[in-house]
């Protein structure tokens, strides 16, 4: 159960999809985009327009990990801990308490957190609908690195990656799944 943090951009969706063929590990479908489509938005962004963010983070949390807990091997392109650092960077008075313990229990069935530091690698140009403010996705980014560091259970082995060329990225990850 391997799952990817970092802010956007920094290749969590490719490495993701890469170890979803590679490996044959099903790809949580859940996503943010997923759930804005459910709740009738265009994209996550419009949340906050209408309203809705703590209502948008709880159902994508609550999707996300009943996915999860449905299977036994898998691989996601965010934690749930990613999931908090978007609930504080759009309003931390919304995060209530039983949110906060969802996705702290939700770092639990990973069995890996592949961290992506924007300090490695970070390209925000191919989409559209991302924040473009390089300050906002700095303090995303350190504000996950804070919340790993605190949060993340001990069974979980947290792994940074360290390369930004995605040949460099993909030997690092075929030496993480290699049979021990």
């Amino acid at each position: 159960r391997v799952a990817f943090a970092g802010a956007s951009g920094t290749g969590k969706t490719t490495l993701a999809r890469w170890l979803e063929k590679k490996f044959s590990l099903p790809m949580n479908p859940v996503g943010s985009r997923s759930v804005a489509q459910d709740m009738g938005l265009a994209n996550a962004y419009e949340t906050d327009a209408n309203g809705r963010r703590v209502e948008f983070q709880t159902r994508l949390v609550e999707a996300k990990t009943a996915w999860e807990d449905a299977h036994d091997e898998f691989v996601t392109d965010r934690t749930t801990l990613d999931n908090l650092v978007y609930s504080v960077m759009h309003g931390a008075a919304g995060v209530s308490d039983q949110y906060f313990e969802a996705t702290c229990k939700g770092l639990h069935r990973y069995e890996y957190i592949v961290y992506c530091p924007m300090a490695v690698f970070i390209d925000i140009s191919d989409d559209p609908a991302r924040v473009k403010d390089m300050t906002y996705h700095a303090l995303y980014d350190a504000t996950l690195w804070g919340l790993l560091h605190r949060f993340r259970p001990p069974e979980v082995r947290l792994v940074t990656m360290p390369f930004a060329k995605l040949e460099h990225r993909k030997d690092f990850l075929r030496s993480l799944m290699a049979p021990h």
